[in-house]
C-alpha cells in the first residue's frame, strides 16, 4: 500500500501517493492526465519501487483531495500543473533523492515537459504528449534524457505534435511508437500495454 503524502504547492495542498522508501538515489514523479488522477498509477508505480526508485503519484489541484483548481494553460503565464510537478520534485529532494525523473501522460506530459525546462532532472518520460503544438524553442530546452511514447494514430491527434516536439529535442532522446489509436492511460490497457509500461520503467531505471 502506498503512503499518503501531502505536498504544498504555491499555497495549495496536493494529496499524493508515495510508493517505495526514501532516501534513494533516484526518485520519480508520476503526473496523470486530464480525465484521471493518481489512482491510475496504482498498478504501475510499484514497478518503479521494485527497481529501487520511489514513485510519487501526484494529484494535481482539484483532483482526488488536492485543493485548488488546475488552471487552463495561458502562454507566458505560470501554469499550475508545472508548479505542482516542481513542488513534488522538491519534496523528493528534501527527502533524500539526488536524481529526479519525471513521468507524465497527456496533460501530465505537458506538465513534466514544462517542469523539465526549468528543473535539473535526470530524465523525462512523456506518454501521448504533447497533445497540442509546442514551440520548437521550448522543446529544445527540455533537460535530461527524454523518452517519448505514443500510439502511431493517437485518437486525440497527439501523434503529429509528439513527432514535431521530438525532432526539436536535444539529445539524448528516444521515441517509441506503438501501432494503435489509444491515448494516455488507454495505452496501458492496449494489447501492447505491458510493453509501454516496461519501456517507461526500464528507461527511468537505466544506469541504476
Amino acid at each position: 500500500m502506498p503512503l499518503t503524502v501531502t505536498v504544498r504547492s504555491d499555497g495549495e495542498l496536493l494529496q499524493c501517493d508515495l510508493f517505495g522508501t526514501l532516501p534513494a538515489r533516484r526518485a520519480v514523479v508520476l503526473c496523470h492526465g486530464q480525465n484521471w488522477d493518481a489512482l491510475g498509477w496504482r498498478d504501475i508505480a510499484p514497478r518503479f519501487a521494485d527497481r529501487g526508485i520511489p514513485a510519487l503519484a501526484v494529484n494535481l489541484r482539484g483532483y482526488d483531495g488536492s485543493t485548488g483548481r488546475t488552471a487552463e494553460y495561458v502562454p507566458g503565464q505560470p501554469w499550475s500543473p508545472v508548479i505542482d510537478v516542481r513542488a513534488a520534485a522538491a519534496l523528493l529532494r528534501q527527502r533524500g533523492a539526488t536524481e529526479i525523473a519525471l513521468v507524465g501522460a497527456s496533460l501530465g506530459g505537458h506538465a513534466v515537459l514544462g517542469a523539465a525546462v526549468e528543473e535539473e532532472v535526470e530524465c523525462v518520460v512523456v506518454l501521448s504528449a504533447p497533445v497540442a503544438p509546442v514551440p520548437d524553442e521550448l522543446s529544445a530546452r527540455v533537460r535530461g534524457r527524454k523518452l517519448y511514447v505514443c500510439a502511431s494514430d493517437d485518437a486525440s491527434g497527439a501523434t503529429a505534435n509528439v513527432l514535431a516536439s521530438f525532432r526539436a529535442l536535444a539529445g539524448p532522446k528516444t521515441l517509441v511508437l506503438f501501432g494503435g489509436k489509444e491515448h494516455s492511460r488507454g495505452m496501458f490497457f492496449a494489447p501492447y500495454g505491458p510493453d509501454v509500461v516496461a519501456a517507461m520503467v526500464d528507461f527511468v531505471a537505466k544506469g541504476l
